[in-house]
């Protein structure tokens, strides 16, 4: 495995579906323990989602895609992935606590010469800063995707599963994403604004 990154370094993030780049993120890193990762998006961040041939979002990657610049507003964004575990936590940051953590289902990432890649699973809970009473998200775009052919019957099974299991997680208070920290957390500011890899739209060799 490479070198751990360090506190204030950027790493690109990519989603990647049938061998293409379709959504482009860029992060600082906060925290990289070997198995957890923490980076964050601060407002003013230009990442990239696909659209389709008329400029229109696209939620699927079904047809054709292009990628079109955004830029991250609010209070910004923690991200915490986990070695060999097929969702991340998204934390989105309050004025004194967090506004709402999000239960992102993907495959575990791969370590990459410019950050991380994973491929997302389109399924998604979020959760209520206390935790209460999480609402699932995009259920209708995993049956689209299984419908397409983009995604099989059983890994819309096994994305339904990992969820059950990650909210059961959550909720039980041991989760490593789930902490106090980042209900008041604030980055340095000599971190500034992340900005992407040059070598972004090029699939590197997987690190680990």
């Amino acid at each position: 495995m490479k070198n751990l990154w360090q506190p204030g370094e950027y790493i690109t993030g990519r989603n990647i579906w049938h061998g293409r780049v379709f959504t482009v993120w860029v992060f600082v890193v906060v925290e990289d323990r070997g198995d957890v990762i923490a980076a964050y998006t601060p407002p003013g961040t230009v990442w990239k989602s696909p659209v389709d041939l008329a400029g229109n979002d696209v939620r699927l990657p079904h047809g054709e895609w292009l990628l079109r610049d955004n830029i991250w507003h609010g209070h910004g964004m923690v991200r915490v992935f986990l070695k060999d575990t097929a969702h991340s936590v998204l934390v989105f940051l309050g004025d004194g606590d967090v506004r709402w953590w999000y239960l992102n289902l993907e495959a575990p990432f791969r370590r990459t010469e410019i950050g991380l890649d994973t491929t997302d699973l389109h399924l998604d809970v979020v959760f209520p800063p206390d935790l209460s009473e999480p609402q699932w998200k995009d259920e209708h775009e995993v049956e689209e995707a299984v419908a397409f052919g983009s995604m099989t019957r059983q890994g819309a099974e096994a994305a339904r599963a990992e969820a059950d299991r990650a909210i059961k997680w959550i909720q039980s208070g041991d989760h490593p994403a789930i902490i106090d920290r980042w209900r008041t957390w604030t980055p340095p500011t000599e971190w500034g604004i992340p900005t992407l890899a040059s070598s972004w739209e090029t699939l590197p060799t997987e690190i680990s």
